[in-house]
């Protein structure tokens, strides 16, 4: 395992770097310490100019203003005095951006569940530094996670070098030496971001977000098989996606049913879940579900697009159920912008009782894929429109 150390900024005093001084810092400091002293002397001497104007007015020379040596005076004490804060702002920026700022243990969750720890300490002029993480795991653009398995995979800080506020950091796969990845962090309180610093160009990917986090935080290792996790997640259900829900049912099983009514409330239950979903309250499998109900109880295109997208997060997040109504909401979506049906979910009748599945393209989807989403053979399609039809 490589140990090179390629660390450039402030140096380590011992292993804890405590009580130390930063020759970077302590220069910035003197410079700073400088800078003040020669804003007092300048503003002294703006002040002894004034002394003598007025001395010099009061032993009989009237052709003096001290009023206006006094704002010129004024003007320039002002000016050194901003000058002076900008130099100390400055020297608190350097010092906020010190490598000591990255020391200690941070960890990225999805929901509850630890998936990174990264832990760094200071060693001589660099960082050492662990990365745990589940052994298996697979990701797409950074933001979402499935198939954490296989344990917990400790991984090593190999290199890391420190410019400008910014670590950089290899990590190297404890399985694989040949195996390693390039990441830039900053810190920003009791938060950071770790960003991939050897993608390609033109790649633009979301950075991971870190938050610092006790001494001996674990890897979460509960994670279930056939779920997506997300930062927001929760395996809590919402109450208020359930209440809708229910209303959206209950209101269909009556023995009378009032369809304006129900068109009405349907109208509501929508800009109900709307509010839930723009304040990320939805978030288990089943509450996206749920959603999708509501809005392919919808009237419009978006209505029906919104309950496929709502479809398919369900499905992302383990609710396999939720695979129907994604193929049935795409099917409502495509009728209602004059397009062909695929998979057959749809049925409609006119004025007179008829019913129909077209317009239907019967040759896209197999009855072998139909299958997978849990839509019926064409054949049982064909069986559920003469039921239909007898039902004149």
């Amino acid at each position: 395992m490589r140990k090179a150390r390629e660390v450039v900024g402030c140096p380590w005093s011992g292993r804890g770097g405590l009580g130390m001084t930063c020759p970077a810092a302590a220069g910035a400091e003197r410079r700073v310490a400088k800078n003040l002293l020669l804003v007092a002397v300048l503003s002294r001497y703006e002040i002894i100019n004034y002394n003598r104007c007025r001395f010099r007015s009061q032993k009989g020379n009237p052709g003096l203003n001290c009023g206006v040596e006094t704002v010129r005076m004024q003007k320039k004490i002002s000016w050194y005095v901003t000058i002076a804060a900008a130099w100390m702002l400055a020297a608190n920026v350097a010092q906020g951006t010190e490598l000591r700022e990255f020391a200690g243990t941070w960890v990225m969750r999805l929901g509850e569940r630890n998936l990174f720890v990264l832990t760094l300490t200071p060693e001589g002029d660099g960082v050492r530094g662990s990365f745990e993480r589940p052994a298996k795991l697979s990701s797409t653009n950074t933001s979402i996670f499935v198939g954490m398995s296989g344990g917990v995979r400790h991984d090593n800080v190999v290199r890391s070098r420190f410019a400008d506020g910014v670590l950089h950091l290899t990590i190297q796969n404890a399985n694989n030496a040949k195996d390693e990845d390039s990441y830039t962090m900053v810190v920003k309180g009791n938060r950071a971001e770790l960003a991939f610093d050897d993608v390609p160009a033109g790649v633009v990917l979301e950075p991971y977000l870190f938050e610092r986090a006790p001494s001996g935080t674990k890897v979460a290792t509960n994670w279930e098989p056939n779920r997506a996790y997300v930062a927001s997640d929760s395996d809590v259900p919402s109450a208020e996606m359930k209440t809708i829900f229910d209303e959206d049912q209950r209101v269909r099983l009556a023995e009378h049913i009032e369809w304006e009514a129900v068109t009405r409330t349907d109208a509501e239950r929508r800009e109900q879940t709307r509010k839930l979903l723009a304040a990320g309250a939805p978030h288990t499998g089943k509450d996206y579900e749920e959603a999708s109900v509501v809005f392919q109880h919808g009237d419009s295109p978006q209505d029906y697009l919104l309950a496929h997208t709502l479809a398919m997060v369900a499905v992302s997040k383990g609710n396999a159920t939720a695979i129907w109504i994604a193929a049935a909401t795409l099917d409502r979506y495509l009728a209602k912008i004059g397009q062909k049906q695929v998979f057959g979910t749809q049925y409609f009748s006119d004025s007179k009782g008829n019913w129909t599945q077209e317009p239907y393209d019967r040759e896209l989807v197999s009855d072998a894929l139909r299958q997978q989403l849990a839509v019926p053979s064409q054949k049982t399609q064909a069986k559920q429109l003469k039921a239909y039809q007898t039902q004149k």
